[in-house]
C-alpha cells in the first residue's frame, strides 16, 4: 500500500509539472503575439488635463461629445503618437525665419471659440496683447458686439458656424446638416457670413457628422473661396474631410491640432500649454483652440504678463498663412 501511494504521488507532481509548463510555454507565445502585433498601451494623462490623451493620433475616429450648442468639448489630440517619424530629419517641418529670434521659429496660434454668448470674459481676453483670433457664434445676443469690439482692438474673428455633430438627431437646429442640399447649404453659408462683416473666414463649431461629408463642404468652401476668406478646421472629428476640402477647392486653410481648456483646472491648463508649446517646437507651426472660459481667462491673463519669453511666436490665424507662405514653409493651400 504504502509503495502503491508513492508511486501515485509521483505520477501525479508530473502531470502538475507538465500542467505548469505546458502554462508557461502558453503565456510566453502569448506575450510574444502581443509585443510583435498589438497596439502599445498609452500612458496615461495626469487628472483633470484633457479628454484626450496627447499620446493618441489625431486620426483617431473620435466623436463630438458637446453636452450642449455652447460648450464645444471637442476630442482631437496633437498627434505625439507619431512623434517619432515626425522628429525624423526628413519629417521635420521647415519652421519661419523671424530676425528678432535669430533664426528659425516656431509658430503657434491660439483660437478662442465660442464668442457672442457673453462680454464679460470677452472683454477681459480684449484687453490681453497676446496675438489671439476670435470666433464668433452667428445670431448670439452678443454675436455683433464681440465683433465689434474685436475690430476696435484688431483681432481677426473668424465665423463660429455650427455643423451637425453625430449625437444630433435633428439637423435643423444647425446651419450646416445631413440632408441638406448644395444650394441649402451655400445659401446658408452666406447668410451667416453677412450677419458678421468681417470676419476673415471660418471654423466649425462642433460638426463630427457634417465635416465627414465633403458634399457638405464642397459648398461651404465654395463660398469662401469667392469671397477671398479662410477655413480653419476643427477637427471635433478624426473622420473630418474639411480641411482636405477647403485645400481641393484653393481656399487658405488650416486645422486645430489640439484643445488647451478641456478641463476647468487652471494648473491643468498651464501644463496643457507646455506640451502645447513644445509640441509646436517640434512641428513648426501649430493651430489650437480655447475658449471664453473662466478658467481658460484667468490662465491667459497670466500667459500675457510673459508671452514674449516663449520659445514659440504666437501669431493670429491670418499671420500664420501669411508667414508660413512667404517663407515656404509649407505647401500652397494650406497647414
Amino acid at each position: 500500500m504504502g509503495k502503491h501511494y508513492r508511486k501515485e504521488g509521483r505520477g501525479g507532481s508530473r502531470v502538475i509539472r507538465l500542467a505548469l509548463l505546458l502554462l508557461l510555454i502558453a503565456a510566453l507565445i502569448y506575450v510574444a503575439a502581443g509585443r510583435l502585433g498589438a497596439p502599445v498601451a498609452e500612458k496615461p494623462q495626469d487628472s483633470g488635463t484633457v479628454a484626450v490623451s496627447a499620446d493618441r493620433s489625431a486620426d483617431a475616429k473620435l466623436k463630438d461629445r458637446e453636452p450642449s450648442a455652447s460648450a464645444d468639448v471637442a476630442v482631437v489630440s496633437l498627434d505625439m503618437q507619431k512623434k517619432e517619424k515626425e522628429d525624423s530629419p526628413a519629417n521635420k517641418k521647415p519652421q519661419v525665419v523671424d530676425e528678432k529670434y535669430g533664426g528659425p521659429v516656431p509658430l503657434l496660434a491660439l483660437i478662442v471659440d465660442d464668442g457672442g454668448g457673453q462680454m464679460e470674459y470677452t472683454k477681459r481676453v480684449a484687453a490681453l496683447d497676446i496675438p489671439l483670433s476670435w470666433a464668433i457664434m452667428p445670431y448670439l445676443r452678443h454675436s455683433k458686439d464681440t465683433l465689434e469690439l474685436a475690430k476696435s482692438k484688431r483681432i481677426p474673428c473668424l465665423l463660429h458656424l455650427p455643423m451637425q455633430a453625430e449625437i444630433d438627431k435633428d439637423s435643423s437646429q444647425y446651419i450646416i446638416g445631413k440632408g441638406m442640399d448644395a444650394d441649402e447649404v451655400r445659401q446658408k453659408t452666406a447668410a451667416a457670413l453677412d450677419s458678421l462683416p468681417g470676419v476673415v473666414g471660418i471654423n466649425n463649431h462642433r460638426g463630427s457628422l457634417a465635416t465627414a461629408d465633403s458634399k457638405l463642404m464642397e459648398p461651404v468652401m465654395a463660398e469662401l473661396k469667392e469671397r477671398g476668406l479662410i477655413f480653419a478646421d476643427s477637427r471635433t472629428s478624426g473622420k473630418s474631410v474639411a480641411y482636405q476640402t477647403a485645400v481641393a477647392a484653393g481656399v487658405p486653410s488650416v486645422q486645430n491640432r489640439g484643445f488647451l481648456d478641456n478641463t476647468a483646472d487652471k494648473n491643468a491648463i498651464a501644463a496643457r500649454f507646455r506640451e502645447i508649446v513644445k509640441n509646436a517646437q517640434r512641428r513648426g507651426s501649430l493651430v489650437v483652440i480655447c475658449h471664453f472660459r473662466p478658467s481658460t481667462v484667468m490662465f491667459l491673463e497670466e500667459l500675457n504678463k510673459n508671452y514674449k519669453e516663449l520659445p514659440v511666436k504666437l501669431v493670429t490665424i491670418p499671420e500664420m498663412l501669411k508667414l508660413m507662405k512667404e517663407s515656404s514653409a509649407e505647401p500652397e493651400g494650406g497647414i
